[in-house]
């Protein structure tokens, strides 16, 4: 789906008619002026369903931002569930390995990757991930080639190894936590 700039227009007019109007229980014309003005289409398939269009996939961005920020929740789910012997190891195991900020989702650069904040901003707007603050997080670095370093140690052992009430494997939460490093630098 793509809007020529006088459909933009005319979606744009009738959100505001629909503001006017103060109509409830019915479409969010604040969400559709800021998917329609950013061409993040995609944002009207996932909030309203009926309007998908078959063969419109999920841009890559945005499965990125989703896999990442599943990854952080997934990472910190395991964490709470290791031994003390574990995290012990895992302290070990991980350059400036911290707690509270190597479990927490940094974000994405503004300046570099705003592109990824708007998907955040969406992303919570909609309600997704309880509309959690981070969403909009500022990393104040490139960040996208980081998580996808992470993601392609993570998904596989999401898929292969995850399990409820436990998380995914220490050597799996440790090999992926040590991805943030780049392979010249480790």
């Amino acid at each position: 789906m793509k809007y020529s700039q006088q459909e933009k227009l005319q979606i744009m007019m009738l959100s505001d008619i629909h503001r006017a109007l103060e109509i409830e229980n019915s479409f969010d014309p604040d969400l559709i002026d800021e998917a329609v003005s950013t061409d993040n289409y995609w944002a009207l398939s996932w909030e309203y369903p009926g309007l998908q269009d078959e063969e419109e996939e999920t841009p890559w961005e945005v499965q990125l931002f989703v896999d990442t920020y599943d990854m952080y929740d997934i990472l910190q789910y395991t964490y709470e569930r290791f031994s003390a012997e574990d995290k012990a190891e895992v302290a070990k195991s991980i350059r400036n390995f911290d707690e509270k900020l190597s479990l927490t989702f940094p974000g994405f650069d503004g300046n570099n990757e705003s592109k990824f904040l708007l998907i955040g901003s969406l992303l919570k707007r909609m309600g997704r991930f309880s509309g959690k603050d981070d969403l909009t997080r500022n990393s104040h670095m490139p960040s996208v080639a980081i998580y996808q370093r992470m993601l392609e140690v993570f998904l596989p052992a999401r898929a292969k190894n995850w399990v409820h009430n436990v998380g995914i494997t220490k050597h799996d939460f440790i090999d992926t936590l040590n991805a943030r490093v780049h392979p010249e630098n480790r």
